[in-house]
């Protein structure tokens, strides 16, 4: 599960002494030792990426989302139960009854996109700085007057830069864009006249073409919005409201490009994060759902240039 949204799931929590991404790192690290020491695992894991667009579909369940220009929201109030999520399952050929650092099972196979057999990806480390570049461009394009500065350390004693993409893996250790491990993410604290606030991003693949965005598909706790809606492009949007106390709010917009990257654009009116149950420190986020969706729509916001 990924960490970030593993916190949303259990909600609010004070901050920890556990250094929880470098327990990421180590847990995903020996989840790969195990697979590979397996023969028939080590050849599934090869054949998924190799020929996993055989498995794909652009049939997608878009429960009745309307298109651009279509008000059709649905909207939650904090009465709705929360829905826990878990991060894309491992490559075909893992088992599917096998659980995540933190201990919550991962079921099914994970199925990347066409885009994955390219010979031209770039690296983990090529692909984090495009991104980083890009992210910032599309943040000033959409409030210029924001500030940004680090958020995040990792691992710990490493502090990295605002909108800087990293992996969370164990130190030295890099893997490839497309494995259902290597996410991309960056945080970034925002100053601005009206207050502090927070960042943070998600970039991956979209390994479950056949669990695409709606309402129903993608809950949180306390959450107060949220509308499901088709880009210009063809993208996939999901944009949600979430309220916390001591009037932390969060926008968070999912979207899923055509070419098969999927972005995560969360932006909270508290300069750490929500998690942390600190009061907030802005009268709003620092970026509207609208603005947020301009981001992930960004054409420069890909996987796959």
């Amino acid at each position: 599960m990924d960490k970030q949204l593993f916190d949303d799931a259990i909600g609010e929590v004070p901050p920890s002494t556990v250094d929880v991404d470098a327990a990421i790192a180590r847990g995903r690290r020996a989840a790969r030792v195990r697979q590979m020491a397996n023969p028939a695992v080590a050849t599934g894991v090869a054949v998924v990426l190799l020929t996993g667009a055989v498995a794909y579909t652009m049939t997608r369940d878009d429960d009745g989302s309307p298109a651009v220009g279509v008000a059709a929201p649905t909207t939650t109030t904090s009465s709705a139960p929360p829905s826990s999520r878990t991060a894309p399952p491992p490559p075909t050929g893992t088992s599917s009854a096998s659980t995540d650092v933190v201990g919550v099972p991962v079921g099914g196979d994970a199925v990347p996109p066409p885009a994955c057999e390219r010979e031209d990806l770039e690296s983990a480390g090529e692909a984090a700085d495009r991104l980083l570049q890009a992210a910032t461009d599309a943040v000033m394009a959409q409030r210029p007057d924001l500030a940004l500065s680090p958020n995040h350390e990792y691992p710990k004693g490493t502090t990295r830069g605002p909108l800087e993409f990293y992996q969370i893996v164990e130190p030295g250790e890099e893997l490839p864009i497309c494995d259902a491990q290597g996410r991309l993410e960056s945080t970034a604290t925002t100053t601005a006249p009206d207050g502090d606030g927070n960042l943070l991003m998600l970039v991956e693949p979209d390994f479950h073409p056949d669990e695409r965005g709606s309402c129903d598909g993608i809950g949180l706790p306390n959450r107060t919005f949220c509308a499901a809606e088709t880009g210009p492009n063809g993208e996939e949007i999901v944009k949600q409201t979430v309220g916390f106390e001591g009037g932390v709010v969060m926008h968070r917009v999912v979207a899923v490009r055509d070419d098969g990257t999927s972005i995560l654009v969360q932006a909270e009116n508290v300069a750490t994060s929500s998690k942390y149950n600190t009061p907030a420190t802005a009268t709003a986020p620092p970026l509207t759902l609208d603005q947020l969706v301009e981001i992930a729509i960004d054409p420069a916001m890909t996987l796959f240039p």
